[in-house]
């Protein structure tokens, strides 16, 4: 009894990590350690992963887990990078008039998080655990995109464009609320998943020659651009395949 105990509550250890993680970056981020902030953020997606394989593994999966970890990532993946991006790259960078339009961006990255963390839990009550992929850009990953690129750049935050920042922004709260699809876990037995897996290597590798810092950002935008690729292209066929076979019916129709 008493060791069954214990395996549930490690998984939610886990997770309290990951809230712990959340918190150090929100006071780093106000302090200005912007790149200890950073990795922290990174850490705790680290923590976040880890704590739904203990929970597998030791098969101690629970609604309590589920609800925890959901709360969790709003601390540690919705309020932690909001204002760390805020801090670091847009305050007082773009205002209209008296309007404070970084917060504002901020706000609806932290908003889009929450609406998809709501999401993910409504799904998983309807929906049997073995769906394959994601609805949405996963908050841990979006929080990881702008904490890895923090992270890498960061001495040289200055030099980073604060229109190019929005953009990131406004497309990470785009894609955590879009239908886009993202792959949930990787089958190395299918050649496609090979092929990205290989790809996200040789990227990997390469960054890590070329800055060592930006290698976790490397990881996050691969996963961020290769979804949204791959979701598009499957619309695409998707649509080709509905367009020949509407032809095909069509010409047996008007068959004499």
């Amino acid at each position: 009894m008493k060791l069954s105990r214990a395996l549930f509550v490690l998984p939610t250890l886990f997770t309290l990590t990951s809230v712990f993680l959340g918190l150090l970056s929100l006071v780093s981020s106000a302090t200005g350690q912007f790149g200890l902030a950073a990795l922290a953020i990174l850490f705790a997606a680290l923590f976040d992963m880890l704590d739904g394989k203990v929970a597998r593994l030791t098969r101690t999966q629970s609604e309590f887990g589920i609800q925890i970890d959901s709360l969790a990532d709003v601390v540690s993946f919705g309020v932690a990078p909001a204002t760390l991006v805020y801090l670091a790259l847009l305050k007082d960078k773009v205002l209209l008039g008296s309007v404070d339009v970084g917060l504002l961006v901020v706000f609806a990255f932290l908003a889009a998080g929450a609406i998809r963390l709501a999401r993910y839990n409504v799904d998983a009550n309807r929906k049997p655990a073995s769906v394959k992929q994601f609805t949405g850009l996963p908050i841990p990953m979006a929080a990881g995109f702008m904490a890895g690129l923090i992270f890498g750049l960061d001495k040289h935050l200055a030099t980073l464009p604060t229109a190019l920042i929005v953009v990131f922004m406004v497309l990470l709260t785009f894609l955590m609320v879009s239908t886009v699809k993202y792959r949930k876990k990787v089958n190395i037995r299918s050649a496609d998943s090979r092929f990205l897996l290989l790809m996200l290597g040789i990227l990997m590798v390469a960054t890590a020659f070329v800055s060592p810092r930006m290698v976790c950002f490397s990881f996050f935008a691969y996963y961020v651009t290769a979804g949204l690729a791959e979701s598009t292209l499957r619309k695409l066929l998707h649509s080709s395949t509905k367009a020949r076979r509407e032809e095909s019916r069509k010409r047996k129709a008007g068959a004499p």
